[in-house]
């Protein structure tokens, strides 16, 4: 059965769960001393400096967060971190396409046979290196969305905190083996295309699962067309992969970062050598650089 993002609605009842939230620690209290005017304007400032975001202490720590409900009030905003050189890219796709697994193989070199589907927003901070220079990625995964928001008022009502509306690239991920999830992310590419001007940011399709491919599927016309489709319609990167036995993941990232660079106007890296060792460390990714 295929999966279609939805056709957009303004909704006034806010019934989806935001993602963010704040952390607010109180500074202790003296005993029963009295406090003074010198010791009230201490703890205000202590006060201050300890509300921190929790997207914040994510970045500045090197954690993985999987982001609680956001208090109604809140408002986010842009946190010391996010000024730095960091390229923000999200992933999207149709439920079980192995999304979460291609970045927890990319980052941690793990895979898990078991099935957990998202359901909260979580982040990975790894470091790459291409062409003698360091990139800080910020890489979001998200739950499947309904539908891609169309401007910045459903963003903020329906996905708050997700940052589909600014981010540097977009990865879009199908599952080979069921190419009915293609239709999702062509709807979806199509939405994003819509919603917001795309001269500058990269999108990249990749075909996950490689390894259930069965013969019959790839020699089919639905297969080649939907390759044809992406390569010289859409005129974007196309990478597949098998996530499970850690086939091609690096290189999804390496084209991705290609992308990058062509935006940048930077000269495309060349393919290294069949020869040539790309090693990923399984460690935290505040500690994790990745030579592509």
């Amino acid at each position: 059965m295929s999966v279609e993002p939805r056709t957009p609605t303004v909704r006034l009842a806010r019934g989806l769960l935001f993602a963010g939230a704040t952390v607010r620690i109180r500074a202790p209290v003296r005993g029963n001393r009295a406090f003074t005017p010198m010791d009230h304007a201490r703890r205000e400032q202590d006060k201050r400096l300890l509300e921190l975001d929790l997207d914040y202490l994510e970045k500045r720590e090197g954690k993985t967060i999987i982001y609680e409900e956001a208090e109604s009030g809140s408002k986010e905003e842009e946190s010391p971190a996010d000024t730095l050189d960091r390229v923000k890219v999200v992933f999207l796709g149709a439920p079980r396409v192995g999304k979460s697994s291609i970045i927890r193989q990319f980052v941690w070199s793990e895979f898990s046979e078991e099935y957990k589907a998202t359901e909260r927003r979580e982040t990975f901070y790894p470091s790459v290196v291409l062409a003698d220079r360091l990139y800080e990625l910020k890489i979001t995964d998200l739950p499947t969305i309904p539908y891609f928001p169309v401007s910045s008022y459903l963003e903020w009502t329906e996905f708050r905190y997700y940052g589909l509306r600014s981010a540097n690239a977009y990865v879009l991920v199908f599952d080979l083996s069921n190419q009915d999830t293609f239709q999702y992310i062509k709807t979806l590419r199509d939405q994003i295309y819509e919603a917001r001007d795309m001269r500058g940011v990269p999108l990249l399709v990749v075909g996950n699962k490689q390894d259930e491919l069965s013969p019959a599927v790839a020699s089919g016309t639905r297969y080649r067309d939907i390759v044809n489709l992406v390569r010289k319609h859409w005129r974007c990167g196309y990478v597949e992969c098998s996530a499970r036995f850690n086939c091609r993941v690096v290189q999804v990232f390496r084209e991705l970062m290609k992308s990058i660079q062509a935006v940048e106007g930077r000269p495309p890296s060349p393919t290294p050598a069949p020869s040539q060792p790309l090693r990923s460390y399984p460690q935290d990714t505040a500690d994790k650089c990745i030579l592509l």
